[in-house]
């Protein structure tokens, strides 16, 4: 059963269960099994990440495997619910096969910071609620080893594209504030993938003028007290290109904080949500109904 967490000045418009306009707390495979087909014009959503997650949901699976088996049919059951001229915007980042190395009292004697005396002690650096990941190991299988980079979003797409669907594209999202890196012997990551995927090659998408395949967005401060987010320049430049010439239907099925559902209410679309967690539910709900978002200077 979806458990509704809805404004009071919701419009009642509802698809199968959901009504528009609302984040609903549901784990997203059930919400989706309840989902006619067919539903939604674009889907924008960024999951949680291997491993950094608690001990609930998606991302918190020992195993990476399970991890993208599980995350495939979350997102398998997505395209269904697309419409065949709809796009899914997939924003995923990798992970090593390594312990989650940054400790709450790392501030202490880290290089980090300007000063190189560390960051304050409240930085999301440390203070993110980083999962309990541990490297998963298995001398039979190559890419298992201590270290790798497990290339878990493509492993994801060719997973996706096997079913049938259609791959049509990576934006790389540039980002001007990435989360520090210690000292290590491989490049500090400064960009994540946005992948691009459809049902249909005749799909709708903005073609004058071109959409770039590297993105510099516009960045916005986190106002809730949720630790995993997206600019909300992120969605909004993936609705507009989508190429929606009406009003549609947004949908993410890892609703967190709540940008997607802001950026689609900006732009004169609705939205769905689906979000496992009670607590993050309400602080989307919350944040899509704010009527300001300050921007952080360049």
């Amino acid at each position: 059963m979806i458990a509704r967490m809805q404004p009071q000045s919701a419009i009642e418009r509802t698809v199968g269960p959901c009504t528009l306009n609302t984040v609903h707390n549901v784990d997203a495979l059930d919400g989706l099994k309840q989902t006619p087909n067919d539903s939604f014009d674009v889907v924008v959503t960024s999951p949680p990440y291997w491993g950094q997650r608690g001990s609930v949901g998606i991302g918190s699976e020992p195993d990476p495997r399970d991890y993208i088996k599980n995350l495939v049919a979350i997102l398998a059951e997505t395209m269904r619910c697309l419409k065949p001229t709809g796009t899914l915007w997939l924003n995923i980042g990798d992970s090593y096969n390594t312990p989650i190395n940054w400790r709450e009292d790392d501030y202490g004697y880290s290089s980090l910071g300007k000063e190189g005396n560390g960051l304050d002690p409240s930085n999301s650096a440390y203070s993110k609620k980083r999962g309990r990941r541990r490297a998963f190991i298995q001398k039979d299988i190559g890419w298992l080893q201590y270290g790798n980079l497990l290339a878990i979003p493509y492993r994801v797409v060719l997973a996706l594209t096997e079913i049938g669907f259609l791959f049509r594209g990576e934006v790389i999202w540039e980002k001007s504030r990435p989360l520090p890196e210690g000292i290590c012997r491989r490049p500090h990551r400064r960009h994540e993938g946005i992948y691009i995927i459809a049902k249909d090659e005749r799909h709708s998408f903005q073609v004058k003028p071109p959409i770039g395949s590297v993105w510099k967005l516009v960045q916005t401060p986190n106002l809730t007290s949720h630790c995993s987010t997206f600019p909300l320049d992120l969605p909004k430049q993936c609705i507009r290109s989508a190429g929606l010439t009406e009003r549609g239907l947004i949908f993410d099925p890892f609703m967190g904080s709540g940008t997607t559902g802001k950026a689609a209410k900006q732009l004169g679309h609705d939205f769905i949500g689906f979000e496992i967690d009670s607590m993050n539910c309400k602080i989307a709900q919350e944040y899509i109904n704010t009527e300001t978002e300050p921007l952080l200077p360049l």
